[in-house]
């Protein structure tokens, strides 16, 4: 099993087939037939299907497929991360954010990092617990940053925690329960969970529950915060948003923020990545430059 071969075996299950894999890796089609043929040698099993949909992946493919892929992400991290140490200031990283984190430690800690390394190119997406995970598996991601659950990212993966942020209930401006004050009040109320239903935005359950009340009628959730803040303001919908991005909605004439007397839950920030992840050098300037900033946003004392 060369190195070589889970390229072309990855870039074939990813691309869906030999002539795309050939483009993507700028080789020939019968240089990635060659390398697929001796991988199922070696491994003493067939990889690879094909069907009237193209190329398939049997289940020793599939088994095959989450280690080949971290091998030859492994094998470029390694030659990125040489090549830095080398003075070579270009390569990649891959990062994904939730939208607070986002407006208030991304953009200061990526200017830090250029310059250091100004020829590196970066990803970014917004994306948040437990949907990045996916992005960790399947496309190589780095490391993340946004709310956990209690638990933590699981088992295989390591976090940090950064920063924390209150959480205050928002509601377009000029809804009719915009001056409630106690989640009671607002028991009636349509909410949409900003995150995955099964993430961190389900706090808004919970906080009913601790109130001494059944849980609210939740009709919607929505991934990025961003997008949910559009929706609150253009609807009777209401939901629990970071104090810092509801008070900007608010200066905008967008979002009223609800002064309910419970008080509130808040989400710890962290980021986190695989435990085995080793980051390159410009991913060591990025990572330090969010810690760095992040502790600029903790109280006192904190």
């Amino acid at each position: 099993m060369q190195l070589h071969q889970l390229r072309a075996f990855v870039a074939v299950a990813e691309a869906g087939g030999i002539s795309a894999a050939a483009k993507l890796l700028d080789v020939t089609q019968p240089a990635i037939t060659r390398a697929l043929q001796q991988l199922e040698l070696s491994v003493g099993a067939t990889l690879l299907t094909r069907s009237a949909h193209g190329i398939e992946l049997t289940p020793y493919g599939q088994a095959l497929l989450e280690h080949a892929r971290l091998i030859v992400r492994a094998a470029a991290d390694a030659h990125t991360h040489i090549r830095q140490l080398a003075g070579d200031l270009s390569g990649k990283l891959s990062i994904a954010s939730s939208a607070a984190p986002f407006a208030l430690v991304v953009p200061r800690a990526i200017e830090t990092m250029r310059l250091r390394f100004p020829d590196v190119y970066i990803h970014l997406q917004e994306a948040t617990y437990p949907t990045v995970m996916d992005l960790f598996r399947e496309k190589g991601l780095d490391f993340a940053i946004g709310p956990l659950p209690a638990g933590g990212p699981g088992e295989g993966y390591r976090h940090d925690p950064l920063f924390t942020l209150d959480l205050v209930v928002a509601v377009r401006r000029g809804h009719p329960k915009a001056r409630a004050r106690s989640l009671r009040a607002l028991a009636d109320v349509p909410w949409l969970v900003t995150g995955p239903a099964d993430g961190p935005g389900m706090v808004i359950r919970q906080s009913f529950v601790d109130a001494g009340l059944p849980p609210p009628q939740c009709v919607m959730h929505c991934e990025s915060v961003g997008g949910a803040i559009q929706i609150i303001e253009h609807g009777n919908i209401a939901s629990f948003v970071p104090r810092y991005l509801a008070e900007e909605a608010r200066a905008a004439g967008r979002l009223a923020i609800v002064p309910v007397a419970e008080a509130l839950p808040s989400l710890t920030i962290s980021a986190f990545m695989p435990a085995q992840k080793i980051l390159s050098p410009a991913g060591q300037a990025l990572y330090s430059a969010i810690h760095s900033i992040s502790r600029s946003l903790r109280p006192p004392g904190a």
